[in-house]
């Protein structure tokens, strides 16, 4: 244990190191030096100005994974189970998935308008776009072994109430048991990508979040902080990266058996 730990600990020290020697090479006028940038950060922990722009940025990230990984699973658990309607839209999906989410912005705002919700949404698309295609192409790897013994418990017939309660049934034990954990990997995938995409939504058009804060800092030279606002917002998402691994280990016991 004490070995990973010194192994972990590593990388942070040089990458510390290297940040010193650089910062006492360009001058504080360009590159804060690491206790500087930290003295700052200690000091906006108690900042009540601060830590509501860290709410904001929360809050708008927050409900857009929630947003889009919520309308993301099903879509893609139903585009993977069911093979004809994933072909037809497979040529749309893959036309749009690459890209960037960012170039939505504008429209967003013209849509949606200067408040919350073009925000919201745009995280939303990030971390759905991913989730949608993760979970498809897993729920259309299932193995027929699966369907089979399925339907070796549960035979068909029956009016349409039985048939809705077969569909359920499936889902319940075949379908999500075997999609969800491609939920949990898509999240760690797009957490730094949400982010990063809040931070542009944030830099323009709003006075809250910590895309404002960077972009208010940066404009006055006031580097400091400047980087404590960044370092707030990787925060956040190595908090969505913890999380969705959290969230893995709770809801998909069975995957570690």
């Amino acid at each position: 244990m004490l070995k990973r730990q010194v192994s972990a600990l590593v990388p942070i020290l040089l990458f510390l190191l290297l940040w010193d020697v650089l910062a006492r090479r360009l001058g504080p006028g360009l590159l804060p030096r690491p206790q500087a940038v930290f003295g700052d950060f200690c000091r906006r922990l108690g900042d009540p100005v601060f830590l509501g722009h860290c709410g904001w940025s929360f809050f708008r990230s927050g409900a857009g994974i929630l947003l889009g990984t919520a309308a993301a699973y099903p879509l893609g658990v139903l585009l993977g189970a069911v093979p004809w309607l994933g072909r037809s839209l497979s040529p749309l999906i893959s036309l749009s998935y690459p890209v960037p989410k960012i170039l939505f912005l504008p429209a967003l705002l013209v849509i949606l308008g200067l408040g919350e919700a073009p925000k919201v949404m745009l995280v939303a698309l990030t971390v759905g776009y991913l989730a949608l295609v993760t979970v498809k192409d897993r729920a259309a790897s299932l193995d027929r072994g699966y369907l089979e013994s399925f339907h070796s418990v549960y035979p068909g017939g029956g009016g349409p109430g039985k048939t809705l309660r077969k569909a359920f049934l499936l889902a319940r034990h075949v379908h999500v048991p075997y999609t969800l954990p491609a939920v949990w990997s898509s999240l760690r995938l797009s957490s730094g990508t949400a982010v990063a995409v809040l931070f542009m939504a944030e830099s323009f058009a709003t006075q809250e979040g910590l895309g404002f804060v960077i972009m208010d800092a940066w404009g006055l030279m006031d580097l400091p902080r400047m980087f404590s606002g960044i370092a707030f917002m990787g925060l956040l998402g190595g908090l969505y990266f913890a999380l969705a691994g959290i969230l893995e280990r709770l809801f998909c016991r069975w995957t570690r058996i």
